[in-house]
């Protein structure tokens, strides 16, 4: 039997006409290839920029031996006079020119596909029309033909009558080769994959995220109120830009502002931002933003203070000594009168700072302990064993709840990696949740990586939205050798990647306080001082929208599995 598309279950659903002929071509061998319905749709005179017009078959036969056949099928009784045809005292179409007219419309659209590699002058084509309701009598029209007219009687022997038609249009006695052939019936049954194109799901999710929430406007009021404020919040709440704006704003009023953080990175970044805001480019005031480490470093130069780094313990010395040398610059700068002075001292990510540090941070405003000193934190995310508040009186708190960076896949299943409550506005986008690859070794977790981005980048994500986070540096983990993926390289420099230099390879620590549309967690095996399970929830937290854990280790692995499941069934409650 014919092979049929669509396949039909019943001929009950069509016309009579049709399903007299459908149940006809039933006794056509395997071979044929029969399409029923065949719809097309092609500009005018074959130019793009034409309006459409279209047409449908009501069948097209294919055969590798024979080429292909349009019918047309009228059923009822037609009549032709005078060149007009009529069907129930009605003017029809001439069936022979709708054949002839489906049937070029399909080849030029064969040629076009192909590019001209299944052309009409290799392949056998023709047409034919079938009365299944009447038999003629008379002269043919000069567009018919015995052998390509068709009627009642026609339909028990209809094998024969299809091989005739074929002969029929043939020039000469040919066979397709098979790959012609091939190429013929995909160019008219192309497989047509829809993919999920990521970076429209992303501007869409991103779009419903909002970004101020009314805690937010009522903590930054709080902050023009108040003049020592201490501001906690979870992941995504908007710390890091409400921090940013209350500088810029406190700078446009005229005030002098530091923007202090522990991250380089995030220095870097917020810099970046200050720089482009329009509002700082005429105000009366003055935005510094730095690290305290670098902070620390430029006061010292500037006080001719010696500042070198050990070769061996240079942890204590960054946490113990580096205070010290600040304190002593500041010393000898205010003896000179040369010490800096601000209005306001903003610290973004301060569960970071040691609490040895914040005595020095709050001698930099101007009145000391009675200073205007602003510090925003998430205690679990701290780089030190256990996130603490301020050392230094700040008589204000508010705290931020609600999270407006990620989807709501990414932050739930974050808060059951440590078990934190998250709030969630209604608003945001469920999004995916997050995905866990299992690595079967440290080594088979580069190939899962680059799989990965591979993905991503297909799916038309730039570099620029990629975030490759490890739980150590890129030399010291699987990645290690490796300069990029395909043609696009690696960057460990988050300021290049954010203009597009490449995909950032990077650890939870260098990138906390920032963010990314995709990250990819790689080399997650066990917990130790060197990644925590807090670190694990900073690389969780910065994916706005999707994340991709690659795990080698089984403790690294259980950690994510759980909180993924507890995320899966959270959210079908709320569903």
């Amino acid at each position: 039997m014919a092979r049929f598309i669509p396949q039909l279950a019943s001929s009950d659903t069509l016309p009579d006409s049709e399903r007299l002929v459908w149940e006809a071509l039933q006794t056509l061998p395997s071979e044929f290839i029969v399409l029923h319905s065949f719809p097309w749709l092609r500009p005018n005179r074959d130019l793009a920029d034409e309006p459409l017009r279209e047409g449908e078959a009501d069948f097209v036969i294919l055969h590798p031996d024979h080429g292909m056949l349009v019918v047309e099928v009228k059923g009822g009784s037609p009549e032709l006079r005078e060149r007009t045809w009529y069907r129930a005292g009605r003017p029809l179409r001439d069936p022979f020119d709708q054949a002839r007219r489906n049937r070029y419309a399909l080849l030029d659209a064969v040629e076009e596909r192909t590019r001209r590699r299944v052309s009409r002058n290799v392949l056998v084509h023709g047409d034919v029309v079938v009365f299944p309701h009447c038999r003629y009598e008379g002269p043919l029209p000069l567009n018919a033909e015995p052998r390509v007219l068709l009627d009642s009687r026609s339909l028990p022997l209809l094998e024969q009558h299809i091989k005739s038609a074929f002969a029929a249009w043939r020039k000469q006695p040919t066979a397709l080769a098979k790959d012609t052939f091939r190429q013929l019936v995909d160019a008219l049954l192309p497989k047509l994959r829809l993919l999920r194109c990521v970076p429209s799901e992303i501007e869409l999710e991103r779009q419903r995220i909002v970004q101020v929430t009314s805690d937010q406007q009522a903590t930054l009021q709080g902050l023009v109120e108040n003049d020592r404020v201490f501001i906690e919040g979870a992941p995504g709440s908007g710390k890091t830009l409400l921090a940013t704006e209350f500088a810029v704003t406190s700078a446009v009023k005229g005030c002098s502002v530091l923007l202090l953080c522990f991250n380089r990175n995030l220095a870097a970044w917020l810099q970046e931002v200050a720089q482009r805001d329009p509002r700082l480019a005429e105000c009366g005031g003055a935005l510094e933003v730095t690290t305290f480490h670098s902070f620390a470093m430029k006061l010292a130069a500037r006080a001719s203070v010696e500042f070198s780094v050990p070769s061996e313990n240079a942890q204590a010395f960054w946490d113990d000594e580096v205070p010290l040398i600040l304190e002593q610059a500041l010393d000898l700068l205010r003896t000179s009168g040369r010490a800096p002075i601000f209005d306001v001292v903003i610290v973004d990510e301060a569960q970071d700072f040691s609490p040895d540090w914040w005595v020095t941070v709050e001698s930099l405003t101007k009145n000391g302990r009675k200073g205007r000193l602003y510090a925003f934190a998430d205690l679990q995310q701290s780089l030190r064993s256990q996130g603490s508040a301020p050392s230094v009186p700040l008589a204000t708190r508010f705290r931020l709840t609600t999270n407006c960076r990620n989807t709501k896949a990414v932050a739930r299943s974050a808060s059951e990696l440590i078990g934190a409550a998250v709030t969630l506005l209604p608003s945001i986008p469920e999004g995916e949740l997050p995905c866990l690859r299992r690595a079967p070794s440290p080594a088979a977790s580069a190939g899962l990586v680059k799989e990965e981005v591979r993905r991503f980048l297909r799916d038309g994500l730039s570099p620029r939205s990629i975030a490759l986070i490890g739980a150590s540096t890129r030399n010291t983990g699987c990645l290690a050798g490796l300069d990029g993926i395909d043609d696009v390289p690696f960057t460990e420099d988050a300021s290049e990647w954010r203009r597009g230099a490449g995909i950032l390879v990077t650890t939870a620590r260098s990138f906390k306080g920032l963010e990314a549309d995709v990250v990819v967690a790689y080399d997650i095996a066990t917990f130790s001082q060197y990644f925590t399970l807090t670190d694990l929830y900073v690389t969780w937290t910065r994916a706005r929208h999707r994340l991709v854990c690659v795990a080698h280790g089984a403790e690294g692995r259980a950690k994510i599995e759980a909180a993924l499941a507890a995320a899966l069934s959270a959210h079908h409650r709320e569903s």
